[in-house]
């Protein structure tokens, strides 16, 4: 999963998430910015919502903003 969007359509699914504001409540995120993510308007993940995401789920920060290394704790 090279890309932003690939990576936050894999994270709502594992989570069982289907709408955007459900997801962008998890990271802080506005429902506008998630579906920018999932368009690829905006190409990568701001430091603040992938800690965040990575404090409300099993995912990785570093994973979450760059698509490297392990992707769950």
């Amino acid at each position: 999963m090279k890309t932003a969007a690939e990576r936050v359509e894999y994270m709502m699914k594992t989570l069982h998430i289907e709408g955007q504001t459900e997801f962008g409540l998890l990271c802080g995120a506005s429902r506008s910015v998630v579906n920018q993510w999932l368009s690829g308007r905006i190409k990568n993940i701001d430091p603040r919502y992938a800690f965040k995401l990575e404090d409300a789920s099993p995912f990785l920060a570093r994973w979450i903003m760059l698509g490297e290394g392990k992707i769950k704790k």
